[in-house]
């Protein structure tokens, strides 16, 4: 990959300073992570199906009663 870039104006830009950054592949390594497990799996099928359910709808119904001096009127 290269790049050059050609803004001149001070402030802006590298003032024609060119950049070449080269990739190459990796030698092979062992995986980072263990491998999963029938546990994990099953942890995972398990939260995957609760997430998956309807929620249950939050909320209710409240009576308050107030006398109209604590209401703020005059």
């Amino acid at each position: 990959m290269y790049c050059h870039a050609d803004d001149h104006e001070p402030g802006i830009g590298d003032r024609g300073e060119r950049h070449l950054i080269q990739l190459w592949p990796a030698q092979p390594t062992d995986p980072v992570h263990p491998p999963i497990s029938d546990e994990d799996l099953q942890a995972r099928t398990e939260y995957a199906t609760a997430m998956a359910r309807q929620s249950e709808e939050y909320g209710g119904d409240y009576t308050v009663h107030l006398r109209g001096d604590e209401l703020g009127g005059s």
